[in-house]
């Protein structure tokens, strides 16, 4: 048995040793107001809890429970790459769009470079800082 080089997490407590592109998809996609998280840490790295990719999901202006309509949200992503300085987040709207493709697209393809430690990462979206807490 080999020992796992990515786990992912959601709100839920679902954990996923070495996912597959497919599972990390539908944790984000599965994302709600109830499990608004998920997470894919990198357990090859030291120290451990240093290297990992987030997604939040949050919803945005007026939503009616009631309405038959697709509610607003916006993601908050992050990634983390080693130290508090290498600490970064974008915020994507749910206009925003990459290549003409969809928001689903746009997070699964900002993820799918962090995995493979593409450095376009960086140019995927306005990544800031994260100032380190006090």
């Amino acid at each position: 048995m080999t020992t796992p080089t990515l786990r992912a997490s959601d709100a839920s407590g679902q954990t996923l040793d070495d996912p597959t592109d497919i599972q990390v998809h539908d944790l984000f996609a599965c994302l709600n107001a109830r499990w608004p998280f998920s997470i894919v840490a990198r357990l090859d790295r030291e120290p451990l809890g240093h290297f990992y990719f987030q997604m939040h999901l949050e919803y945005v202006g007026d939503q009616d429970p009631d309405a038959d309509e697709e509610v607003d949200v916006d993601y908050e992503v992050q990634f983390r790459d080693g130290g508090a300085d290498r600490h970064y987040r974008a915020r994507v709207l749910g206009d925003y769009t990459i290549a003409g493709k969809d928001l689903a697209y746009l997070v699964y393809t900002v993820y799918h470079a962090w995995r493979t430690e593409d450095p376009g990462l960086a140019e995927l979206l306005p990544w800031e800082l994260l100032e380190p807490h006090s």
